[in-house]
């Protein structure tokens, strides 16, 4: 007789900067204070892949800086990130794609010039363009960061505003 038998989640954090894909069903993804930053959760219902890149900045512009940690650029991390997933078997015409974050964090009066948060949607949604990824659902801008989660074993992505109830994207 089995009693109180429950299932343990796995939580992996992708920190500034990084990829994280498992198929594992009992594994939680989740980018963790995302502010001017974009949590990209890419989910493969038919194989039950999920991936998530935590995206710092807009463009790498090939520079030596950036090869130190390429993949917290947008035009790098996205194809990275759908690599990642193809190695361990997920399908790209099967995909789903939820994007959140980009807030702009900061008032000043260059923030207009310098809102980073804008600038990251722009070229997440103009880098999954070229790659002809679909966004099936957003949850972008604002003032506020946010934490994003993409459960594995369902493929449902909880996005929790500073201040405000989760919801599920």
């Amino acid at each position: 007789m089995v009693t109180g038998a429950t299932v343990q989640e796995k939580s992996i954090a992708a920190n500034l900067g990084e990829i994280k894909v498992s198929n594992d069903p009992q594994v939680t993804l989740s980018c963790l204070g995302v502010g001017s930053c974009i949590a990209l959760c890419m989910y493969d219902p038919e194989n039950k892949i999920g991936g998530m890149a935590h995206i710092v900045l807009p463009i790498s512009n090939n520079s030596a800086r950036a090869k130190e940690n390429a993949t917290k650029y947008a035009d790098i991390a996205i194809p990275e990130l759908l690599h990642q997933m193809r190695q361990q078997g997920a399908v790209r015409s099967k995909i789903v794609t939820r994007i959140s974050g980009g807030a702009q964090m900061f008032n000043s009066a260059s923030s207009n010039t310098f809102d980073t948060g804008a600038r990251n949607i722009e070229a997440v949604k103009k880098v999954l363009a070229e790659e002809v990824i679909k966004i099936s659902a957003e949850d972008t801008g604002g003032r506020k960061g946010r934490t994003v989660r993409l459960f594995v074993g369902t493929g449902s992505v909880s996005v929790k505003t500073v201040g405000e109830p989760a919801k599920e994207l």
